[in-house]
C-alpha cells in the first residue's frame, strides 16, 4: 500500500511540475520576444481574450512607452508560480500567474507579473504588468 501512495504521489507531482514548467517556459518565451523589442508579435502570440481587449497598435504604443526607456534586461528570476480556475474580469478557466523579479540597464527592480491562459490548449498570455 505504501509503494502505490508513494507511485501517485511521485505521479502527480511529476504532472504538476510538467504543468508549471511548460507554463514558465511559455512566459519566459514570450517575454524575450517583448526583450527584443517585437512588441507586433507579442500581441500575435497571446490569448484572443488579450487581443480582443487592447488593439495590436495600443500594445505597441504601451510597449514603447514603458519598456523601450527601460533598456535591456539584465537579468530575470521567477519570484512564484500560481494556478487560479477563475480570475477577476476573465472567463472561468485555467490561469497561470507567474511573477518575476525584473532588472533593466537603465532602471533597477521591477516585478514583472505574467498572467497565462491554458483555454486554448496551451499556455498563452492574457495579462502583463509590470511596476
Amino acid at each position: 500500500m505504501k509503494k502505490l501512495i508513494l507511485i501517485l504521489s511521485l505521479c502527480l507531482s511529476s504532472f504538476v511540475w510538467a504543468n508549471e514548467s511548460s507554463g514558465s517556459i511559455a512566459a519566459k518565451e514570450w517575454l524575450n520576444i517583448i526583450d527584443a523589442g517585437k512588441y507586433a508579435e507579442s500581441w500575435q502570440k497571446a490569448d484572443s481574450f488579450f487581443k480582443s481587449q487592447l488593439s495590436q497598435k495600443k500594445w505597441n504604443n504601451a510597449l514603447k512607452d514603458i519598456r523601450t526607456p527601460l533598456g535591456k534586461v539584465t537579468s530575470r528570476s521567477e519570484l512564484s508560480a500560481k494556478e487560479y480556475s477563475s480570475l477577476p474580469g476573465v472567463p472561468s478557466g485555467e490561469y497561470l500567474v507567474i511573477q518575476f523579479q525584473t532588472e533593466f540597464q537603465n532602471k533597477k527592480s521591477f516585478t514583472e507579473t505574467l498572467t497565462l491562459s491554458k483555454n486554448s490548449g496551451q499556455w498563452l498570455p492574457v495579462g502583463y504588468f509590470i511596476k
